[in-house]
């Protein structure tokens, strides 16, 4: 993510999110977590060129209710084929689980999904891109979410 980016975030008074990012079989991440609006990205690729992936998180600041996650990603190229998949736990165990196609575009294309729901408390809220043959890709961003 750029510096560019990075100030929009802290300038809208988002929350420091707890990252994980699997990355082809590997984890990483990265502290503090957060409750209310929370950004989460890791490398992808989409086109066979290098993407930036991004789940965001915008909810509740007092518990675990989620009004929308946005799926995005960064890109050089133009694309008209970012397909993004969206999930999480819910408090009965249950995976929330969304699809949705983005609009063409260069630079950026994403997909808003909004489940309007409760979501399990100190799960990860997960998107990744999907290829053409159906199946998700490894590298997922998620965002941690607590009460």
């Amino acid at each position: 993510m750029g510096d560019t980016t990075r100030r929009k975030w802290l300038a809208r008074g988002i929350a420091t999110a707890s990252v994980t990012a699997a990355l082809a079989g590997a984890t990483v991440v990265a502290a503090p977590a957060a409750g209310a609006n929370s950004q989460g990205c890791t490398q992808s690729e989409i086109d066979g060129g290098a993407a930036l992936l991004c789940t965001a998180v915008y909810g509740n600041s007092h518990g675990v209710y989620v009004d929308k996650v946005s799926i995005s990603a960064d890109l050089k190229e133009h694309t008209c084929n970012g397909v993004f998949e969206a999930w999480g736990e819910l408090p009965n165990g249950k995976m929330w689980r969304d699809r949705g196609q983005a609009k063409c575009g260069l630079g950026r294309v994403w997909v808003d999904f909004a489940p309007k729901r409760e979501f399990k408390n100190n799960v990860k809220l997960c998107g990744a891109l999907v290829r053409v043959n159906g199946k998700v890709r490894p590298e997922h961003a998620c965002v941690k979410i607590f009460k």
